[in-house]
């Protein structure tokens, strides 16, 4: 009886080590292939794109901006939109207003605490309405 069970044993034994062999070989296989015959990987596109503005704004910059006035997610804040970034308005005029179409002219303040915490913070130093726009 135990030459069978050590037969049994051993004919276990090797299955597992043939199916772990083949799972392997399979495995290794899949991730070696590829479709590409040797072209290059494409490349990543640039972190930003030419005519975006930069991403992070520096502490100090002057900036005249164009784009619409809406309210801010807090009371009492003015947000100018404008390609695709947001400015929190500060200091501005009366054509500083939601709805107003203006072209502002300012110091960007990132650095500055504000309770809006909405877009980068533009100290106004001019504010214009653009004719024609909403009022």
């Amino acid at each position: 009886m135990r030459g069978i069970a050590s037969g049994t044993a051993r004919g276990m034994a090797g299955g597992i080590v043939v199916a772990l062999f083949t799972s392997s070989a399979v495995v290794l296989a899949a991730c070696s292939g590829s479709d590409d015959q040797g072209e290059p990987p494409p490349a990543s596109p640039p972190a930003t794109t030419p005519g975006q503005p930069d991403p992070t704004p520096t502490e100090g910059t002057e900036v005249t901006l164009r784009g619409t006035i809406s309210r801010g997610v807090e009371p009492n804040c003015l947000v100018l939109t404008t390609g695709g970034r947001e400015y929190l308005l500060l200091e501005g005029g009366p054509e500083v207003r939601p709805g107003a179409e203006v072209v502002v002219h300012g110091t960007l303040r990132p650095g500055m605490a504000t309770t809006c915490m909405q877009g980068t913070p533009l100290v106004v130093d001019d504010a214009d309405l653009v004719e024609g726009g909403s009022t």
